[in-house]
């Protein structure tokens, strides 16, 4: 029987600090930025190519109003809800590799999860990520989309990892093009034992990541690949602008040569927020003859 995969689209923003979503949209209002980073997960999906397998959408209310904090992270309930019905719809999926189409970074942590009970310790994981996403509830950012490799890897809120299929070991979490530490937590990576590559040029960066998938033993591999790591100069797709990242090529040829060398059994595209379609909005709507005086909204798109 052939192999299952679930194209999870999933275009979550509750992951998301609002003081953060407003500090790395600049020359957008808070609204504007809201949106920006709600329509972003809806964009990729709209975007990717067509998918002959099985097809499931996490439910995600439009980007309307900030969340409580609770226990350090934003939105902490709804939080859970989604991760609950994620897994919900992998597991009826029965699924043995899972594309994820968000969203925030925290769409990653289910699916990994689910692929690391699945396949134990013949397991690991490339953290494509500009950010390191180690952070613990109150810690320098209180979005939940900056705690994921610290929940992947058994760390953080009791509540979010009691609902984990399971945890991964942190010599199976690679960081791979990590170099952002302005909201992150720069020290708990290293306590934790998780290995980092950062940004370099295309061969000696894939060889790096190759060589160290190669040392785990594991023939699974999962790839995180937040659009921020690219470098800002060359690409503006994620959230944050990060300059000194790696190339689009760069990028696109590790997760190829992972592909090639391993069974690739996850792979998650994260972070994308299209702010010059929403500049473009607010403008359509002042434009006479045009809607005026409306606030920005949020598409609505088909999956």
């Amino acid at each position: 029987m052939a192999d299952t995969t679930l194209r999870l689209n999933w275009p979550q923003w509750q992951g998301g600090e609002p003081e953060a979503v407003t500090h790395y949209t600049p020359g957008l209002s808070a609204e504007e930025g809201r949106v920006a980073y709600g329509v972003g997960g809806q964009l990729t999906a709209f975007l990717a190519p067509d998918h002959e397998g099985p097809i499931a959408r996490v439910r995600v209310p439009e980007y309307s109003e900030d969340l409580p904090l609770v226990d350090g992270i934003v939105g902490k309930a709804e939080v859970l809800r989604q991760h609950e019905d994620a897994l919900d719809l992998i597991r009826q999926a029965n699924a043995d590799r899972v594309v994820t189409l968000g969203g925030t970074c925290a769409v990653s942590l289910t699916p990994f999860s689910y692929l690391s009970q699945r396949y134990a310790s013949d397991f690991a994981v490339v953290w494509l990520d500009s950010h390191a996403d180690s952070n613990l509830p109150g810690g320098p950012n209180r979005g939940f989309n900056t705690m994921v490799v610290s929940h992947l890897s058994g760390h953080g809120d009791a509540d979010v990892l009691s609902r984990l299929p399971a945890t991964i070991a942190t010599e199976r979490i690679l960081l791979a093009g990590v170099h952002g530490w302005d909201d992150q937590d720069s020290h708990t990576h290293e306590s934790w034992g998780l290995q980092l590559v950062p940004p370099a040029a295309e061969e000696n960066f894939t060889n790096r990541v190759l060589e160290w998938l190669h040392i785990t033993g594991a023939r699974h591999v999962a790839v995180h690949f937040d659009l921020d790591v690219i470098n800002s100069d060359e690409h503006s797709f994620g959230m944050a602008w990060e300059k000194d990242g790696i190339s689009k090529a760069t990028a696109l040829n590790t997760i190829a040569r992972i592909a090639s060398d391993f069974d690739l059994v996850g792979l998650t595209v994260a972070e994308f927020v299209p702010r010059e379609a929403v500049a473009l909005q607010s403008m359509l709507r002042r434009l006479p003859l045009l809607r005026e005086g409306q606030p920005p909204r949020t598409p609505k798109m088909t999956d």
